[in-house]
């Protein structure tokens, strides 16, 4: 793909800050914030006063209607005028305009604002003053106003060095005003299109998420899918549920809409009115609220960490919006699906077109149409059990949910266990618990809860409690301390193996001699896991 008909051309500075200020060049939402320092945005001040080259701007020009920036640190931009398309938003060098713009128009209501920038008469720099009102110190707001010049001047009468500071000033003056940037616009393109470019030039390196660009798409003085995203993250930090990603949160939009959840679905959220889009994300809320509920009651997790896989919250917020009310036999039949997903893998290599396969799928059984979701007589838990422990990792994440689903209160030697490791996900909660010389030992199936820091120091004694909550039984403790490793393993999978069975309803197998994976993150996009 070819930039359409880039065209470079000279503009004054002072010219471009008034054209950010007044709404004319738009600040897109996908655009990083304001994130420079004090002194950063000094540094570039001097360079324009010294006449040293500051590098380009590029600006696109669409037809594409895209939220904006309205305030960027408080300095107020006009977007809400009548604007005509195309018009222009900015691509590279919002962090050099912003500056420009809010220490030139900066409203000197705050004295600690960024923007409070004046320029040192005597010492020829730009700098944060310290006092107010100092006759050789020009704030920089009263620089491009004629009359706000001139009654800034008159301020040196009087002064032995008036004549001195009348010159400065002016060479400030011109120093912004004549300041001559190269501009480069390139041509109506769709927002996809334009992505790439963003990326490239973006001195971060980040890359546009489709939140970004829906986000951009999708906003109207109607509707801001950043404020109900945001809504919804509240909504959920209430329930103890942080950090639920914005892409999850957008796919349950795009669902409640009537849309699907892959990457082409989701872009026709642009095609909907405010007021859909509204009531959409008013749905997602809700459902995703009956959701989280689910998986506290019914499966017993309390934090975002432990969703192995992001499309599991996202059927199951779809399912809720379309059956807030289900029946025992389905909520039954829905923790299984849960554990027969998770433990599985189902959602570790997903395409588009399962994904369409598996919303549908999930809808018609919402609304009585199908009584299963999965019909699965054998699984292979061979990945759950012997995968490297760690919880980037669905299987370690899956592994832990069922540790912490049979809500032991006390370590297998008696010590009391509250529950802290249920509302944050971390691995300082799981220890290993296997023979000394196993080779296995950092593998998930030798975990147990013991937020301690070792767990080879327990006592083994008659003392040990509370062994099958810890999906333990006499015999792993026997071979534990006899250094049987092979008895321990086939021991402590097969426990494993037949809780899974209930849980999911099919038969569990495992091969021993699997070779353990380094894959240390197998779950989609935006899953829980990261």
């Amino acid at each position: 793909m070819q930039v359409r008909d880039p065209k470079p051309e000279i503009m004054r500075l002072e010219e471009l800050a008034l054209l950010v200020k007044s709404g004319e060049i738009k600040l897109p939402r996908f655009q990083r914030p304001f994130v420079w320092k004090e002194s950063d945005m000094l540094k570039l001040l001097d360079s324009i006063y010294r006449g040293y080259p500051i590098g380009s701007i590029l600006i696109w020009n669409s037809s594409q209607s895209l939220r904006s920036e309205r305030s960027i640190l408080g300095l107020e931009v006009d977007v809400n005028r009548n604007i005509s398309y195309p018009t222009n938003y900015l691509l590279d060098g919002q962090q050099r305009l912003t500056t420009l713009c809010g220490a030139l128009f900066w409203d000197g209501s705050d004295d600690s604002s960024k923007w409070n920038i004046h320029f040192d008469l005597e010492a020829e720099e730009f700098v944060y003053p310290r006092r107010r009102d100092s006759t050789t110190l020009f704030p920089l707001n009263r620089l491009i106003d004629t009359r706000d010049f001139i009654r800034q001047c008159m301020k040196f009468d009087g002064h032995d060095r008036r004549d001195t500071f009348f010159d400065v000033s002016e060479r400030l003056l011109k120093s912004i005003k004549d300041y001559k940037i190269a501009v480069v616009k390139i041509g109506d393109m769709t927002i996809e299109e334009v992505a790439p470019i963003f990326e490239r030039i973006n001195s971060t390196g980040r890359k546009l998420t489709m939140v970004d660009l829906m986000m951009a798409a999708t906003w109207s003085n109607g509707f801001d899918l950043t404020d109900s995203i945001n809504r919804i993250k509240e909504s959920c930090a209430q329930e103890g549920f942080e950090d639920v990603g914005d892409q999850i949160i957008l796919r349950s939009i795009a669902a409640s809409a009537g849309l699907g959840v892959n990457k082409d679905d989701i872009q026709k959220l642009r095609e909907k009115t405010p007021s859909e889009l509204l009531s959409a994300a008013e749905h997602a809320a809700r459902a995703l609220h009956a959701a989280l509920s689910f998986l506290k009651t019914r499966l017993g997790i309390l934090d975002f960490g432990y969703i192995p896989y992001g499309f599991q919250l996202t059927h199951l917020t779809e399912l809720f919006r379309l059956n807030p009310e289900l029946s025992e036999n389905q909520a039954d039949h829905l923790v299984q699906w849960f554990w027969f997903t998770s433990v599985t893998r189902y959602f570790g290599a997903t395409n588009t077109g399962q994904v369409t396969r598996d919303l549908n799928a999930m809808r018609a059984y919402a609304m009585g149409r199908r009584d299963r979701l999965f019909d699965i007589a054998e699984i292979d838990i061979s990945r759950l059990l012997f995968d490297k422990f760690n919880l980037r990792n669905a299987t370690s994440i899956t592994f832990t949910v069922l540790l912490n689903a049979r809500s032991p209160n006390r370590t297998i030697n008696g010590r009391a266990i509250d529950g802290s490791h249920l509302k944050v996900k971390s691995s300082k909660f799981f220890s290993c618990f296997a023979p000394l010389s196993a080779e296995y030992r950092n593998l998930n199936f030798t975990r147990i809860i013991y937020p301690y820091p070792d767990s080879d120091g327990l006592e083994l004694s008659e003392h040990y409690v509370e062994l099958e909550e810890n999906l333990l039984d006499p015999l792993c403790v026997e071979f534990r301390g006899s250094e049987m490793a092979d008895q321990f393993l086939l021991q402590r999978c097969n426990i494993v193996a037949h809780l899974v069975e209930r849980l999911t309803g099919c038969a569990a197998r495992f091969s021993a001699n699997l070779t353990p994976s380094q894959d240390l993150d197998d779950s989609d996009e935006d899953g829980a896991d990261q």
